[in-house]
């Protein structure tokens, strides 16, 4: 079952062997690796001098049995995921929630605070009015008045939370929630912390751009994650990036779009609009120290930062103290912008 849009082609923050991270001449350790599909995308787990008893077999089967959780909750194509009985439930009074969705919605509504609203968990009806989410999709620019309608069940205000006990209020009935810009961080992070309660002291945890890693690889070096140069027509890399004890994620408008009219319209919805946004940014990365929820965070930040544009987005990341990365798309090439932060992780 997917989590993510259907449309999106795996943009990998890819392991790489790279002469500037490797000691020449040595040899490796054991190491475990697993990949295969997840969330509409790929999943990849690399676990370096693996602890007593760990074999491929259940790595794998533990590493899907979370990722299949994952979707069972925040999926909005799984029509049984927690998530889509929520979205069709008309209610607004106060609806239960589990522990397991609680926390994401909590931190979606964070980061919609802090964005002003950029970031919006309650974007889904835009989403899946210009087809990027579950349901039929025709590359075609939807009317004005279409546009209009989904607006107004948009707003992030319009949801309230409440801890205890877990649940939610909407204001609407028709509110939809769409969870899906924080749900590879959430693998990433599930995977971490139950590779951790194995004994896993070295690892890379991985769902297509969003990642956790812990420790060294197999040759004792920084796990090196490239960064790809934001162009749909070829695969390549901008920058390698050597992080230990980290999250990382990856947002980018070159692999989710389509075109119309001659002009290009991306998956990045800005809710306050209604419409794609239309920039230079090509592609964001933050890096987070890790913890509990750095990739879920990492994730969502990422988002965030897109759909706030270079200016916006980068004040925004250095008020925050982010390690973030920009490319942006110019005449003949890309440009890079990069925060404090991210200078001294990339030099550490």
């Amino acid at each position: 079952m997917r989590l993510l849009p259907r449309r999106v082609r795996a943009a990998w923050l890819a392991l790489v062997a790279c002469a500037g991270l490797i000691a020449c001449g040595a040899a490796p350790d054991p190491q475990l690796e697993v990949t295969g599909p997840t969330m509409g995308t790929y999943y990849a787990v690399k676990v370096a001098r693996p602890p007593a008893g760990l074999t491929a077999d259940t790595l794998r089967a533990g590493v899907e049995r979370l990722l299949s959780g994952v979707i069972a909750t925040l999926s909005t194509y799984d029509p049984a995921s927690e998530l889509s009985r929520l979205n069709r439930n008309p209610s607004t009074d106060w609806v239960p929630v589990s522990a397991a969705l609680y926390p994401v919605l909590a931190q979606g509504q964070r980061l919609s605070a802090v964005s002003e609203g950029a970031f919006d968990i309650t974007v889904g009806p835009l989403v899946n009015l210009w087809g990027f989410g579950p349901g039929a999709h025709s590359d075609a620019v939807p009317a004005p008045e279409l546009i209009q309608a989904a607006r107004e069940r948009v707003g992030y205000g319009k949801l309230e939370l409440r801890t205890e006990p877990a649940a939610i209020r909407r204001q609407r009935g028709d509110l939809y929630i769409d969870l899906s810009a924080m749900g590879e961080g959430e693998g990433a992070d599930q995977m971490a912390a139950w590779l951790e309660s194995i004994g896993a002291t070295d690892y890379m945890a991985a769902v297509a751009g969003t990642l956790r890693v812990r420790g060294k690889n197999a040759l004792g070096r920084p796990w090196g994650i490239a960064i790809e140069v934001p162009d749909p027509e070829q695969r390549s890399v901008q920058r390698i990036l050597p992080v230990t004890d980290r999250a990382v994620s990856t947002s980018g408008d070159y692999r989710n779009f389509f075109k119309a009219g001659g002009k290009r319209y991306s998956h990045h919805i800005d809710p306050h609009t209604g419409t794609p946004v239309e920039q230079s940014l090509a592609s964001v990365t933050v890096v987070l120290p890790a913890g509990t929820d750095s990739a879920r965070r990492a994730d969502g930040l990422a988002t965030t930062l897109m759909v706030m544009g270079e200016a916006r987005g980068l004040a925004l990341a250095e008020a925050q103290g982010l390690g973030a990365y920009f490319i942006l798309r110019e005449e003949g090439g890309f440009r890079e912008l990069t925060t404090t932060a991210f200078k001294r992780i990339a030099v550490e």
